[in-house]
């Protein structure tokens, strides 16, 4: 049933391609400005769910916002299912109780968190800025409790409280690990980074809930640094985190069809090692190495080489010899990196008795 989470996770899956091209998805919308795509991706799950469940769907407006505004998005539901990309910019400049109420819904589910969470910090910055830069252009009693939001530098403070935690080595208390559940989800990249980062310091068994948002993290975050402190962590964290969950989880990111998702998952196999080197995952990350998306290929290239003994077969070696070909320089670089360590494992193993004289080898 239609209620505020659903409402929330709705918009949310709604900003899944904003970080690619945060200008692009605006035009592909079919709007002219941050504000405007904003209630646009805000109102269109309750438009649907207006149609299909209208009686939810006005309860749950009406425990957010009761005022006119509500009432006239109410009204013109029906109207702006399939037409709201074209009104709601002219709607909101001529309508005060629409931009109260659209302010009322941004705030209580929390859209300029969703939407910032996606974002690097240079354009998380420049969607802060630009946003501000259109509420100025309404009235000055307008969008007054956004641009609060919008103001507020925060993310400093709880960036530097989170830095703050090192001097515990790793023995965190309750209230340390809500500070770092709360930093990794925070709307800054720079807060996320670090508290991915400062987990990895850990004493013990992280909570269960904060192993899923840092995996989240690895996998899905627009940010770079982000990404790549979560994989590490988690390999930091590997013998207390690993499990045959995350490891059929992992196969399944492989198989994405987003290459940003399978380059992402490639990157945390690589931080796991050995321990993610099932017969699974080498199977996966093989077809991986003539991936259409060239991170993908060298992220494949580059797991393969940190797998251990389990990768150290001519299948795989042979497979990585003509990834070494491939026209991509990182791609080569991380094949050629790859058969250097599987071989040096190679060159340890005993010969075993079972092998057949004529096997060709990889050389």
């Amino acid at each position: 049933m239609f209620d505020r989470e659903t409402w929330r996770q709705q918009i949310a899956e709604r900003f899944n391609n904003f970080a690619r091209n945060p200008r692009q998805e605006i035009q592909i919308a079919g709007v002219s400005t941050v504000l405007g795509f904003l209630a646009l991706r805000t109102l269109e799950p309750f438009l649907i769910a207006f149609h299909e469940e209208p009686v939810a769907a006005v309860l749950t407006l009406a425990d957010i916002s009761r005022g006119p505004g509500a009432n006239h998005i109410v009204r013109r539901a029906g109207h702006w299912r399939y037409q709201v990309s074209h009104l709601i910019e002219r709607e909101l400049r001529s309508r005060p109780e629409l931009r109260l109420t659209i302010e009322e819904i941004l705030l209580t589910l929390n859209v300029i968190h969703l939407a910032r969470q996606r974002l690097n910090s240079s354009r998380d910055e420049w969607l802060r800025l630009t946003l501000l830069a259109e509420l100025d252009t309404f009235e000055s009693g307008d969008f007054e409790q956004l641009r609060r939001q919008l103001q507020d530098p925060g993310w400093q403070s709880r960036y530097e409280a989170i830095r703050r935690l090192r001097v515990r080595e790793g023995h965190y208390t309750a209230a340390d690990l809500v500070l770092l559940h709360d930093g990794l989800s925070d709307s800054a990249s720079h807060v996320r980074a670090a508290a991915a980062r400062m987990l990895g310091l850990i004493a013990g068994i992280p909570p269960q809930p904060l192993v899923k948002t840092l995996i989240r993290l690895a996998i899905h975050d627009c940010d770079l640094e982000t990404r790549f402190a979560a994989a590490r962590t988690l390999g930091q964290l590997r013998d207390r985190i690993a499990s045959p969950q995350l490891l059929d989880y992992l196969v399944e990111c492989l198989d994405d069809s987003d290459s940003f998702v399978r380059s992402a998952a490639a990157l945390v196999v690589s931080q796991l090692g050995e321990m993610a080197g099932t017969t699974q995952m080498i199977e996966h990350l093989l077809p991986m190495l003539t991936d259409n998306d060239a991170y993908a290929r060298e992220a494949a290239a580059r797991a393969l080489g940190r797998l251990g003994v389990a990768a150290a077969t001519t299948t795989v070696l042979n497979a990585l010899t003509q990834a070494v070909d491939d026209s991509d320089p990182n791609v080569h670089e991380a094949a050629v990196d790859a058969i250097t360590r599987l071989r040096k494992l190679r060159a340890t193993l005993p010969l075993s008795p079972s092998r057949h004289p004529t096997e060709p080898l990889a050389v």
